[in-house]
């Protein structure tokens, strides 16, 4: 294959992939595999922006050659980047915009407990690695889920979705929350050990009531229906 076929410029951010104008675009394929394969020593597993230029692409085929790429190679591409920039801060940009809409799109991780007068807010959903200590509290706009005790205050649907949940491997809140729709404990601790035996339970709000239900097949298909 040609060896001008497919020339790569790179920056710390991103990737500019010169396209021959006149190879067929299947034989194009070939050549982009070809090269990126021989590059994967290089690039390793960096995320990256891409622009291609040297040819007029449709959507169709952008998304073949990104196919392509990511076959070829450990690189992960976050976006195309269609303007004519070639600045690394331009594509530090674009895949930093990029990073945060994954983060928003998949939610956030926190790792850690929450202790008394702590509180943790979210646009979207979120897990906690730890627990939710009496005192402290977890608001999310989305679902919340906790891999570990939930003592504390959980809101879930800040913003008024009744579709959101609340879950926990432990589930002994002093206050939950599901949009509008709340409960309290009967009994507030302000120390607690949080020694209680693992029994996962889910709460969603079904026929205009908030419910607390162990997570079984069954618990989950009542969510969902």
């Amino acid at each position: 294959m040609e060896r001008s076929a497919v020339i790569l410029k790179s920056n710390p951010y991103g990737l500019i992939v010169n396209l021959s104008a006149d190879l067929p675009f299947e034989q194009l394929l070939v050549a982009v595999g070809e090269k990126f394969a021989s590059s994967a020593g290089f690039f390793k597993h960096a995320k990256l922006a891409l622009t291609f230029r040297g040819r007029v692409l449709t959507r169709k085929e952008e998304t073949q050659l990104v196919d392509v790429i990511v076959q070829n190679s450990t690189i992960q591409v976050l976006c195309i980047v269609d303007e004519e920039k070639e600045s690394a801060e331009y594509y530090k940009e674009a895949v930093m915009h990029a990073l945060e809409k994954k983060k928003q799109d998949e939610g956030l991780f926190h790792r850690g407990t929450l202790t008394s007068g702590q509180s943790l807010e979210a646009e979207t959903s979120i897990v906690i690695l730890g627990d939710v200590n009496p005192g402290a509290s977890v608001t999310s706009k989305g679902n919340i889920v906790i891999l570990g005790c939930c003592m504390g205050t959980a809101y879930a649907g800040a913003g008024g979705d009744t579709a959101c949940f609340v879950a926990a491997l432990t589930m002994k809140p002093a206050l939950l929350k599901i949009a509008g729709f709340a409960a309290r404990s009967a009994i507030i601790k302000k120390k607690d050990t949080g020694e209680y035996p693992a029994d996962p339970k889910i709460a969603f709000v079904k026929d205009n009531h908030l419910q607390m239900k162990s997570i079984t097949n069954e618990t989950l298909c009542e969510y969902l229906a």
